[in-house]
């Protein structure tokens, strides 16, 4: 079972967020699948060369469908704009989609959450932000954990280490390591043979990654604004099927 459509849910519709998500959907399967496998096999050069690359591209590739699935105006301008004659690869594109800015909020959280002296230009619409949190994540956990102890389901154990104020603080405190360390994986930026990522490191890194992911697109199909969702137990079977890859 692969992990794309789990992130980014299913639609017969043809229109441009659809086929954005479609696009995001066969590269998460890509990088996922390649991802997996060298979790499952005995490290060798390649798994150690390629292995964090394939991890931070799902990791990446599923937030900013995610981003995309509950805020489809920075899916679409994002798509609209690399589709322009103009689009330059040479050149740093200030609107594009950043992990600081899209999934991490730029600017210290707000506090008091709510509160009529915010400026709407700085709450944040980020993946993680405590705006979206508490709009979106908070009630599809309790939803999803609902529907789980309704229907008796088993193999949610990892799910239920949270609670709805929990889940996405931890989430964001792992994600944010997760990122540098699989990006010095990516970069290559080791001196010393001795600083290379071991067999262990590499796997929990990977496990991580899954993890992460799976848990938060399996809980984004309760939230009822969101693009694309599966319904209930669609969702639960990719969920578990896919779980069922790496445990």
């Amino acid at each position: 079972m692969t992990l794309g459509t789990l992130v980014c849910g299913a639609s017969n519709e043809i229109c441009a967020a659809s086929t954005t998500l479609d696009h995001l959907c066969a590269s998460i399967d890509r990088f996922s699948g390649k991802a997996v496998t060298y979790l499952n096999s005995p490290i060798d050069d390649e798994a150690q060369s390629f292995g964090a690359f394939c991890a931070r591209v799902t990791l990446e590739n599923a937030c900013a469908a995610l981003v995309g699935r509950l805020d489809s105006f920075r899916m679409l301008y994002l798509a609209e704009f690399q589709a322009q004659g103009a689009y330059d690869y040479g050149k740093p594109t200030r609107s594009g989609f950043k992990w600081t800015g899209d999934v991490f909020s730029e600017e210290k959280p707000l506090a008091p959450l709510w509160s009529s002296d915010h400026d709407i230009s700085k709450i944040s619409r980020a993946l993680f932000s405590p705006h979206v949190d508490a709009v979106h994540w908070q009630p599809a956990f309790n939803a999803a954990i609902d529907y789980v102890d309704g229907e008796s389901l088993a193999g949610f154990d990892d799910l239920k280490t949270f609670d709805s104020n929990s889940f996405i603080p931890t989430i964001k405190g792992g994600c944010g390591p997760l990122y540098s360390k699989l990006s010095k994986g990516v970069h290559r930026d080791f001196f010393v043979s001795s600083a290379m990522m071991d067999e262990g490191t590499l796997k929990d890194a990977i496990t991580d990654c899954m993890t992460f992911v799976s848990n938060l697109s399996f809980v984004s199909h309760f939230i009822p604004t969101s693009y694309r969702s599966l319904d209930k137990a669609h969702a639960v079977n990719d969920y578990l099927a896919f779980r069922e890859t790496f445990q």
